[in-house]
């Protein structure tokens, strides 16, 4: 789901209180669980849900908090599966805490750009159908490095369990939405169909792996998805934090990344990934970075106790805390992108995700 305004196409944030009466006993009969529904529903249909999950407990323990997070995404991914196409091999995948969050050198907090989790293998792709470049025979971008595991996340969450210094936001932003603009600005004219924009997707990650001895970056940037043919567009810092440094090969690579990474277009970004950032999207989208997080940012402020969950597929998220929260990665997987159910999913990703955003509007 998705909000269109006079600013642009937003996702919808939906927050769900998980009643007390089904984190006593999930499996109880007799009670309501239409939250369960409309949570399926709404993520299904492309927007980011919240599950408030500390019940009546005043403070629960983060052990207790994860067993909740499991339980209530494995109820979620149940009807995902029976009502909304999602492959019968899909799982909860639970990471272990993470104590503190990547900083830059003594930063008290970072700005994550928008990525996705897992990218080195967990990115949009077109329908194998549509896909005339072998991007679908395996889906992986980079095999080099894998920070956490290797699976397909098709829906990236976590679990919020300390806060930090200062409340920490989350932010969504439509991939398919900025897609169409970039196709749009690209050639003059909006796309006639689904099709044209996974073409469009498709011909920007071929290039993107045919530029990676030059780029050297493990997970594709929003310039490079929306279609810039500059290298430096497609480089992705260290975190990825708009604070952090390049490593000195992709300065070697590209010769002239530095006069990007040193100014931007609207002067007012802050980091050498922020920089390219702004770079990359007035490239594509003729938009600064301070402008496409107007038109597109969604923003969510979590608790202690929030679990957010997000299509890591159709969405990039980007995120701003303190070097002291501790979060727990939980996410929605698949070990192997490929096959009918695979493919029936991601038909419906692109053709829900083209109708949300207006079509040929």
């Amino acid at each position: 789901m998705t909000t269109e305004t006079t600013e642009g196409v937003r996702v919808e944030v939906l927050k769900t209180w998980v009643p007390a009466s089904w984190l006593a006993d999930p499996d109880g009969g007799g009670l309501d669980h239409s939250w369960l529904g409309d949570a399926a529903a709404h993520l299904a249909g492309g927007g980011s849900v919240t599950f408030a999950l500390r019940g009546d407990d005043a403070e629960p323990t983060s052990t207790e908090l994860i067993v909740r997070a499991k339980a209530a995404l494995a109820a979620v991914t149940t009807l995902l599966k029976e009502r909304h196409a999602l492959p019968a091999d899909a799982y909860v995948e639970v990471d272990e805490e993470s104590y503190g969050t990547p900083t830059a050198p003594e930063g008290r907090s970072r700005f994550l750009l928008p990525h996705q989790d897992g990218a080195h293998s967990s990115f949009l792709t077109p329908r194998a159908v549509n896909d005339r470049h072998g991007i679908t025979e395996t889906r992986v971008y980079s095999n080099t490095v894998f920070f956490k595991r290797p699976s397909h996340k098709m829906y990236q969450g976590f679990l919020i369990t300390r806060p930090g210094k200062f409340p920490g936001e989350t932010y969504y932003y439509d991939l398919i939405a900025m897609l169409h603009d970039a196709y749009a600005r690209r050639t003059g004219h909006p796309p006639r169909d689904a099709v044209e924009l996974e073409l469009f997707l498709g011909d920007n990650i071929a290039r993107s792996l045919e530029l990676a001895d030059v780029h050297r970056s493990r997970y594709l940037t929003v310039g490079s998805l929306l279609g810039s043919e500059h290298p430096a567009h497609h480089v992705l810092p260290s975190g990825p934090r708009a604070e952090s440094e390049l490593w000195p090969e992709q300065y070697a690579s590209i010769p002239d990344i530095w006069r990007q990474v040193e100014a931007c277009p609207c002067g007012l970004c802050e980091g050498p990934g922020a920089r390219l950032m702004c770079h990359g999207v007035t490239a594509t989208l003729g938009l600064s970075w301070p402008q496409t997080r107007a038109r597109y940012e969604a923003a969510v402020t979590g608790e202690r106790g929030d679990l957010l969950i997000g299509n890591n597929l159709t969405q990039k998220h980007a995120a701003f805390s303190a070097r002291d929260r501790q979060i727990c990665p939980v996410c929605v997987v698949v070990d192997t992108p490929v096959g009918p159910e695979y493919e029936a999913w991601l038909d419906q990703q692109w053709t829900q995700g083209f109708d949300r955003v207006g079509g040929a509007r």
